[in-house]
């Protein structure tokens, strides 16, 4: 059997006024008060938020939640919040849920800035 990975958060500039939030292990209710933390931030300071799920593991419904509440708030401000880069189990939840036929959900990072925004500094795989 192998360990869940261990929850953590990190955010980086990825362009001016865009950032990227990368999620590793379970966002649960449990985890997800960390993240509300940085996407309430996040909608207020910037443009765009990315959030890699490339390290996430499981998402729960709060999860899911804090995701969808930002993404309005940054809509409604004229901005825009994408997650990308899920693996099979999170993918699976995220369709089910509806968000990977609206374009909330893509698959990479390169997807996500394909329509030339943001520029992002420094190098990244896109998954």
């Amino acid at each position: 059997m192998t360990q869940a990975r261990r929850f953590q958060i990190t955010e980086r500039v990825v362009g001016k006024g865009w950032r990227e939030i990368r999620i590793e292990g379970e966002l649960d209710l449990a985890t997800v008060g960390e993240l509300r933390e940085l996407l309430d931030r996040a909608v207020a300071e910037c443009d765009g938020v990315a959030i890699s799920l490339e390290g996430c593991e499981f998402i729960d419904s709060t999860g899911i939640a804090v995701i969808v509440q930002a993404h309005r708030r940054l809509a409604d401000a004229g901005g825009r919040l994408a997650a990308y880069g899920a693996a099979a189990q999170v993918l699976r939840t995220l369709e089910i849920t509806g968000l990977t036929s609206n374009g909330m959900v893509v698959e990479t990072l390169d997807e996500f800035v394909s329509d030339g925004q943001p520029q992002v500094s420094g190098s990244h795989d896109g998954g």
